[in-house]
Order: structure tokens, then sequence, then C-alpha cells
């Protein structure tokens, strides 16, 4: 699926759910929360750690039927993952690995400035306890990398100073509890299903619903 098609889905769905929505029980609300993302799979020279970031936004709430709501969101995220790239050579400026020389480790943290929109399907097993599953779209705006060591120009070949991968399309998974009626608790996975420059995301969410 390539960003044109996932812009012509979103937009579908979110006409659809207004039209549904109009002889529906509907309303509007904010969410907010931590989430605690890393990239995956590993891979021989390059290790993925979790690392915490935090998201915020507003959802749609449709009522389908007394026991399912579809529940589009518009979310700005910041996530990403630790990355340990192991037995890097010493080259220089030029990436040329110089003779006579080790290898080194290097850490550091990438971060990306996500604008998410999960459309997921909200299945209620009690008046209050329900799973949620669906589609989920990102679009990184910003990406950046930090960290604590110094790295000379050409040492590092990570994808994050070359990569220009800025779309995610995957699924989420998540279960929640109606605590009134206005606010709920949520917990919620998304496993990313493309790969972006050799990895996939996945994120775990951790937060509160509003209902305005």
């Amino acid at each position: 699926m390539n960003k044109l098609q996932a812009v012509l889905l979103v937009l579908f769905m979110f006409s659809y759910a207004t039209i549904v929505a109009q002889d529906k029980i509907a309303n509007f609300g904010i969410k907010g929360g931590i989430n605690y993302g890393k990239y995956t799979p590993n891979q021989n020279l390059r290790n993925y750690d979790y690392q915490v970031g935090f998201y915020i936004g507003s959802f749609y709430k449709i009522e389908i039927t007394d026991k399912m709501k579809f529940q589009p969101e518009l979310l700005f995220a910041l996530q990403g993952s630790k990355i340990n790239t192991k037995d890097n050579p010493i080259t220089d400026f030029n990436g040329n690995p110089l003779p006579y020389t080790g290898t080194f480790d290097f850490e550091y943290q990438v971060y990306e400035f996500t604008i998410s929109i999960p459309l997921p399907i909200k299945l209620y097993f009690t008046e209050a306890f329900y799973m949620e599953s669906g589609p989920q779209f990102g679009f990184i705006i910003d990406r950046n990398l930090q960290s604590s060591q110094i790295l000379l120009d050409g040492n590092d070949g990570s994808f994050i100073k070359k990569g220009n991968a800025n779309f995610d399309f995957g699924v989420c998974l998540g279960t929640g509890y109606d605590v009134s009626d206005a606010l709920s608790v949520n917990i919620r996975a998304f496993t990313g299903l493309i790969e972006r420059e050799d990895i996939k995301s996945f994120v775990f969410n951790f937060g509160i619903e509003y209902n305005l």
C-alpha cells in the first residue's frame, strides 16, 4: 500500500463514518498517554531496545450496535527506538575503513515525530470492558538522532542518517475499560506490516480517553 492509497482509504473511512454517524450515537473525545516502542527485527550487527515516548490526539466514536463501536483517531506521537550498532569500523571522512584499526560499538536513540491514524473497531464484552483492533496509518514528519557518544562523519551507516522512509502501516490491537461515561483507560499495541529501511515499528500505548 502506497501513500496515495492510504490517504484515499483514510478519507473514505472518515466519510463513511460521518454518513453512518448521522443516525447513530456519536461523540468527539481527546486522548493521550505514554508509549513504549522499538524497531524490529534485530539485525546481526544492530540491536533495537525499547524507549519511552508520548502521544496525544482526538477521536470520533460512533456506535454501530450496543456492543460495537467504530473509533477513527488522529494522534500526534513522539516514538522511536534505542539502537546499538556493533563492530563498526573506524573510517575516514569518505567512509573508507582505516587500516590497522579496530572496531567500536555505537549507541544512540532515534526519535520520530509521527502523525498516526488508527481506525479501530471496539467490541464490548460487558458494559465497560472492551477489546479493539483495526488498521493504522503513520506519517513520519520529523526524525532525529541523539547520542551521548561523539561520532565522526562516515563512521555510522545507520538508516536514520540516510533513510527517507516516512510512511508506516500496520495493525493495532488493544483493550480498555470505561471507568465512567466520560473517562476510559486503554492499552494498545501497534505492529508495523511494512519495512522502512529494513525495520518495522512496534509500539505499546498506555493512556486515557475522555469523551467531550
